[in-house]
């Protein structure tokens, strides 16, 4: 009887266990998550992405014992993100509800006060004996710290990146912060941060070694190097060179460092280490519009003719009423460091409503960067021009002096979407044989580009084009050498290089002046796909200024643009608001690589 009850009473245990053991691994199919607290919405967003619990909510864990191992160590993340916000006396706590279906865990959020930032010092490191730098006359508001703001993490780590950025334009290359101290006051509640730093000594740029250069010449590199040895050292000449060989096309990759130590008068070896890039390439594309109908186009270039940086190039663009020709030669940095030398040759046979014209044309053309946004130009051109069913019809030989500046903080050349750009142009020109005649052609281009979002995935880009023709009178001035608009790029929707003045048989006879300007709402949908609003509004006048008073040509359309490394696809379909009768098409449809401006 006692062995009876023995064996019964063990068989009732293990019947037990199991029960509960499969009832604690019955699988669960899902569950939610409330978080409770007062909480405002941007923490509560900020909780959210930071909790595992959450972000895992569609693999819910086998068991509520495997839920409950899950919620735990979610504490830490729910921890983490409420420091991140300075709140570092914050508890979490969790609840749970295995009754109802889902099953349900609870986050009790007690967040607590935000902590304010009561000090921050820059301290010398007490193991640094040569550092010799005045640390109390670093200003906090150039670390963007201000006492009595939320003591962020994050706002520490940037003032410590600031703080050895500020070191390094001082001339303390090898700065370093040896220790962070951060202590949360739970008395006072607030925060005291204390940074150890080594400013290291003050340097002076040393010899520069270049390792990887190829077939490139010494000299070139010289010339792109921004610093002088000797110089106290200074990143922004760093950052100089950087660019200037990044510019030259020549190099896939570029480093420069300094070395770990000076030596004992504070001399700083630099070392330049590039990867030659290929010096050649050759392209070619295809390029369509509804009333020029398709149009091909190729080009070749060596961006390292003769070992310094000389850049050959050549292209070409076939329509089948327009042939052009280019062939270029720049000699780079020519007697001073960002002035370039080019010579240019250029060949045009073109056939419009208006005219047809052969040229040939010889150019000298000095070009200089004065500044990393402003760069200026002048030269001579020798022109050949001959004009055919104009009425100047005719053969000249013209010599002109052009000359141009252009200022740009505009952020891409395909692609901008933030800036302005601002082109001057103005061209004196003399006719060489026969009758003598001069005259002078200037055209002043403005672009600007306004983000209307953080990301810039809306930009509102406007254009303003003025031109003005003065000296000679207008039937003196070769036809093809006056204004003409619509195209691609201006007043579109128009007949091409139609807008300007038109004689009794309603054919364009060129004006001496022109107002043009553009609006253009330019949408980023996707990585690759965008979309563009636009309205174009202006006309070429017979005057030598712009007649305001008289009648404006609008058009209006909508774009699709396909974004890739080398710049945007353009896809658009133009509508001529004021189509003139026998003159105008109902639309126009222009696909072409590049923003419009």
């Amino acid at each position: 009887m006692k062995a009876f009850l023995h064996s019964f009473f063990f068989l009732f245990i293990i019947s037990l266990c199991s029960f509960l053991t499969l009832n604690n691994l019955q699988a669960l199919d899902s569950y939610t998550v409330r978080v409770e607290g007062d909480i405002d919405p941007d923490l509560m967003q900020l909780l959210e992405s930071a909790s595992q619990l959450i972000l895992l909510r569609e693999s819910p864990p086998a068991t509520p014992t495997g839920l409950r191992a899950r919620a735990e160590a979610d504490i830490d993340n729910f921890l983490k993100a409420l420091h991140s916000q300075a709140y570092f006396n914050a508890k979490v706590t969790l609840d749970y509800n295995f009754e109802q279906s889902p099953p349900t865990v609870f986050v009790i959020v007690d967040s607590g006060p935000v902590y304010p930032l009561a000090a921050f010092e820059i301290l010398k490191a007490p193991d640094c004996s040569g550092s010799q730098f005045p640390y109390e006359t670093i200003e906090l508001c150039e670390l963007g710290i201000e006492i009595g703001s939320p003591a962020l993490p994050k706002n520490i780590l940037v003032a410590e990146e600031s703080l050895i950025h500020l070191l390094e334009a001082w001339g303390y290359p090898l700065a370093t912060i040896k220790k962070r101290e951060v202590l949360a006051d739970q008395t006072e509640q607030d925060v005291l941060v204390a940074l150890y730093v080594d400013s290291g000594p003050l340097a002076y740029f040393g010899p520069t070694q270049i390792y990887g250069k190829g077939c490139v010449r010494q000299s070139f590199f010289e010339k792109k190097i921004a610093w002088s040895a000797g110089q106290a050292y200074d990143p922004y000449f760093v950052e100089r060179t950087q660019m200037a060989l990044e510019a030259s096309g020549l190099f896939s990759s570029i480093a420069i460092r300094h070395a770990e130590e000076t030596d004992c008068e504070g001399i700083l070896p630099m070392e330049i280490e590039v990867v030659e890039g290929k010096h050649r390439s050759v392209g070619w594309g295809v390029t369509y519009n509804t009333e020029r109908g398709p149009g091909v186009t190729a080009e070749w270039e060596n961006r390292n003719k003769y070992g310094s940086g000389e850049k050959l190039s050549a292209d070409i663009d076939l329509w089948r009423e327009a042939q052009t020709a280019h062939l270029a030669y720049i000699i780079p940095d020519y007697q001073c460091v960002g002035q370039d030398w080019l010579w240019l040759a250029e060949f045009q046979h073109e056939k419009t409503r208006g005219y047809t014209d052969i040229f040939f044309s010889l150019s000298s053309i000095i070009e200089r960067q004065l500044n990393p946004n402003l760069r200026i130009s002048y030269g001579s051109t020798y022109k050949w021009l001959h004009d055919l069913r104009s009425d100047t019809n005719g053969i000249y030989n013209l010599f002109k002096i052009p000359l141009a500046m252009r200022w740009s903080n505009a952020n891409s050349v395909l692609d901008p979407t933030r800036g302005r750009t601002i082109n001057l142009k103005i061209t004196p020109t003399a006719e060489l044989l026969g009758r003598q005649f001069g005259y002078c052609t200037a055209t002043l281009v403005t672009s600007s580009y306004y983000p209307l979002s953080h990301s810039e995935q809306w930009v509102l880009a406007t254009k303003l084009m003025l031109g003005s023709i003065f000296g000679s009178g207008r039937r003196t001035i070769p036809a093809s050498e006056r204004f003409y608009e619509g195209s691609e790029n201006t007043l579109r929707g128009y007949h091409y290089q139609t807008v300007s003045p038109l004689n009794a048989h309603n054919k364009p006879i060129g004006g001496r002046s022109m107002f043009i300007y553009t609006a253009e709402m330019r949408v980023r949908a996707t990585e690759t796909l965008g979309w563009v609003l636009f309205s174009d509004i202006g006309n070429v006048y017979a005057a030598t200024f712009p007649q305001l008073d008289h009648k404006l040509l609008k058009s209006v359309g909508f774009g699709l643009r396909y974004h890739t490394p080398v710049g945007p696809l353009r896809f658009d379909f133009a509508v001529p608001l004021d189509r003139r009768r026998h003159l105008d098409p109902r639309f126009q449809v222009y696909i072409s690589i590049g923003q419009a401006f």
